[in-house]
């Protein structure tokens, strides 16, 4: 079993998931569609904090550092 912020990391990779799969179902944006799946999934396949926090951080702003270019 997880300690409680490992916990608590993979339940706001799971909300903030959904809530961009959501969003760029909706939007009709495939960064956000992406990144909403990345971050549902990417908890499974990484155990340690630092690169679940990092991993986190890129999915979460991924989709904003695209639509730039």
């Amino acid at each position: 079993m997880p300690d409680g912020l490992t916990l608590m990391i993979y339940i706001l990779a799971g909300v903030g998931g959904m809530a961009y799969f959501v969003y760029g179902k909706k939007q009709q944006n495939i960064a956000f569609l992406a990144a909403g799946v990345g971050l549902c999934v990417y908890p499974y396949l990484v155990s340690s904090i630092e690169p679940l926090i990092l991993v986190g951080i890129v999915l979460l702003a991924a989709p904003f550092l695209l639509s730039r270019q």
